[in-house]
C-alpha cells in the first residue's frame, strides 16, 4: 500500500492506495537570492520603465492586494519607499491604496499585518471599495465594452504603483500586471462585466494569447496609465522565486516566462485518478475557494475520469450565489445551460467554473463542512474521509490506473503534452 498525505485546513489528512502515483506539484527551485535582495535586485533592473521617471511628483500612490493575496508588502515597500525617497519624494506623499475587487472592504485592523506596524503608522493606507460611487471615477468603455470605473484616488495621483503576484488564474491566465489595478480598483460595473468574458474558449487556465479578459485588464491598464509594477513569484514557502519591475507589460511578460518555468507542470498523459487537495487553510476555508483546485485537476484528469477534491470548508459553500446557482441545475450540462442565459453575476459565476469540472469527470468529495444535502446540490459525491473516497473509487479503476497526487492543486498549471 501506498501513503498519501494531504494538506487539511491547517492540518492533514491521510489514506492508502494500492497503486503507485505521481505527485503533480509546482517546482521548488533553489531560491538564487534571500526574497527581499532579490526585490531590491529588480528594483535596481527594471525592465521597461523606471522610478527615476517619477521625479517631481507630488501624490504618489502605491496599489497592493488585500490580505487575500499572498503579496509580500513587508519585504516589497521598504526599498521601493527608499527608492522613492532617493528621488526627493517624501512618505507624507504616499499613499497606498488597498484592491479589494469584490472583496469586502478591509478594516483599519488589517493594516498593521499588510504592512507592519511602523509603515502603517508612517503612510496614508486606504481600502478600495468596488460599490463606493463617491471614491469612483468614470473613464468612458474599454473596445471590449467594460465600463472603465476606477477608484478616484488612483486617478487623481501624479504617479501610479501596482504591487501583485504573479500565479496561475483560472480564466484571466496569469494573475499580476494591470490586474492589481484594474480589478483590485475597478468599481463593480468593471469587475461584473470584465469577468464575464470568462466562458471565453481562450480564456483558460495559464493562457494569455487571445485571452479576452486579459487582454480587457491590459487595454484598461494602458487607459488609466501605470508607471510602475513590481511583481513576484512565489514558491510554495512563500519564497520569492522571481521579482520583475518596470513596466507594465514588459516586466511582467519577463515575469510570465519565468512563472512557467516555477508553476507549469508537463504531464505525458491523462489520469484515470486526480486526488487533489488546495494547499490547506485558508485556501480550503470554503467551497468557493476549493473550486480552483477541481478546474486544476480536472485538466490533468481524463474525460469520465475521477477526481477525488480534499478541502476541509469550516465555512461551508462560502457564498450563497455560488449555492442559489447550482440549485437551478440537474446536471453538469445544465449548469453550463442556465449560466449562458442568465446576466452574469460574480459568485454565480463559480456554478460555471464548477460545471466545467463535473462536466469531465466523477467527482468525491472530503469536506468535514459540507454535509450530504449540500453535496447533493454541489452535484458531487460526499465522503466522510480520505480513505473512504479512495475506496469509493479502486472498483472502477483499470488495471494499471494512472494517478495523479496534487497536494497544492491551484498553484499548479498542468500541461499535458
Amino acid at each position: 500500500m501506498n501513503h498519501i498525505k494531504l494538506p487539511y485546513g491547517k492540518n492533514y489528512i491521510t489514506g492508502q492506495i494500492p497503486f503507485s502515483y505521481e505527485i503533480i506539484s509546482i517546482s521548488e527551485d533553489a531560491v538564487v537570492r534571500p526574497s527581499s535582495d532579490e526585490i531590491i535586485h529588480a528594483l535596481k533592473n527594471p525592465v521597461g520603465a523606471s522610478l527615476s521617471n517619477l521625479k517631481g511628483a507630488k501624490n504618489v500612490v502605491i496599489v497592493t492586494s488585500d490580505l487575500t493575496r499572498p503579496v509580500p508588502n513587508k519585504l516589497i515597500l521598504p526599498p521601493l519607499i527608499a527608492e522613492l525617497e532617493a528621488i526627493g519624494i517624501k512618505k507624507e506623499q504616499i499613499t497606498l491604496l488597498i484592491g479589494t475587487g469584490l472583496h469586502r472592504v478591509s478594516p483599519e485592523e488589517e493594516f498593521v499585518e499588510l504592512v507592519g506596524e511602523e509603515l502603517a503608522k508612517q503612510i496614508k493606507i486606504i481600502s478600495h471599495d468596488a460599490w463606493d460611487g463617491e471614491n469612483l471615477t468614470y473613464l468612458g468603455k474599454s473596445s471590449r465594452n467594460t465600463p472603465i470605473v476606477i477608484n478616484k484616488h488612483y486617478i487623481e495621483a501624479d504617479a501610479r504603483i501596482v504591487l501583485g503576484v504573479i500565479d496561475p488564474h483560472q480564466f484571466v491566465g496569469i494573475s499580476g500586471g494591470a490586474k492589481g489595478v484594474v480589478i483590485g480598483l475597478g468599481g463593480e460595473k468593471l469587475v461584473q462585466a470584465n469577468h464575464a468574458m470568462l466562458t471565453h474558449p481562450q480564456a483558460t487556465l495559464g493562457n494569455l494569447e487571445g485571452n479576452p479578459v486579459r487582454g480587457d485588464i491590459d487595454e484598461i491598464g494602458e487607459k488609466i496609465g501605470i508607471d510602475f509594477i513590481v511583481n513576484v513569484i512565489l514558491n510554495s514557502k512563500k519564497e520569492v522565486v522571481k521579482a520583475v519591475a518596470g513596466h507594465f507589460i514588459k516586466a511582467h511578460q519577463v515575469g510570465v516566462e519565468a512563472a512557467r518555468k516555477a508553476l507549469q507542470v508537463e504531464l505525458n498523459q491523462a489520469a484515470d485518478l486526480v486526488i487533489a487537495a488546495s494547499g490547506g487553510f485558508p485556501k480550503d476555508v470554503n467551497l468557493y475557494q476549493a473550486q480552483k483546485a477541481l478546474l486544476h485537476a480536472a485538466i490533468a484528469v481524463k474525460d469520465e475520469g475521477t477526481i477525488i477534491l480534499a478541502a476541509e470548508c469550516l465555512e461551508g459553500v462560502g457564498e450563497e450565489l455560488f449555492t442559489n446557482t447550482m440549485q437551478l441545475s440537474k446536471t453538469p450540462q445544465d449548469i453550463l445551460d442556465n449560466f449562458s442565459k442568465q446576466e452574469f453575476k460574480v459568485g454565480a459565476h463559480k456554478a460555471y467554473l464548477w460545471g466545467t469540472s463535473l462536466n469531465k469527470a466523477r467527482v468525491i468529495l472530503v469536506a468535514d463542512g459540507i454535509d450530504e444535502a449540500t453535496a447533493e446540490i454541489m452535484q458531487v459525491e460526499k465522503a466522510e474521509t480520505l480513505q473512504h473516497a479512495i475506496d469509493m473509487v479502486l472498483k472502477t479503476l483499470p488495471e494499471n490506473p494512472k494517478i495523479y497526487v496534487m497536494p497544492k492543486a491551484p498553484s499548479t498549471i498542468p500541461l499535458l503534452k
